[in-house]
């Protein structure tokens, strides 16, 4: 058994592969190998998987929209648009409005692939916030956008 597969004590990630009795030896906690191993033998999420996840989850939403734009900005914006809302408050077309919408879409993007490459679970909560999210973002952008 490599070492990144080995059983570790969910107390204080001692290697337990290959005892003969089912206590730690170095914290003493009590362990079942068998629930042990099934437990940990479900592998996280990769951020090469995460990744691809979180950018469908934060720009599907924009691209619905997309037959519907007739003005040129709305592609030009693309990469920056997941950021929409939180530049909206500034003055438009300041330059200062696409720094903090390319920010926070960066910091959408890094913070989801992040989260979602932790645990399997954390994996489809980070997915179906920002789905919902952006597609939120993406209705309220086209809707600022067509008044």
């Amino acid at each position: 058994m490599t070492e990144a597969r080995a059983l570790k004590c969910p107390n204080c990630a001692y290697n337990l592969t290959g005892l003969t009795v089912n206590r730690c030896p170095e914290c003493g906690g009590v362990f079942d190998p068998v629930t042990l191993a099934w437990v940990q033998s479900s592998d996280r999420p990769r951020w090469w998987v995460a990744l691809p996840a979180v950018l469908a989850c934060t720009y599907l939403p924009f691209a619905v929209w997309i037959p519907f734009q007739s003005q040129a900005i709305w592609f030009k914006l693309w990469l920056i648009l997941p950021g929409f809302f939180v530049g909206m408050f500034l003055h438009p077309n300041e330059p200062l409005e696409f720094i903090v919408m390319a920010a926070v879409t960066l910091m959408v993007i890094v913070g989801g692939t992040y989260l979602a490459s932790r645990r399997w679970w954390l994996f489809g909560v980070v997915c179906g916030v920002l789905l919902l999210g952006a597609g939120l973002n993406a209705w309220g952008s086209y809707a600022v956008s067509r008044v």
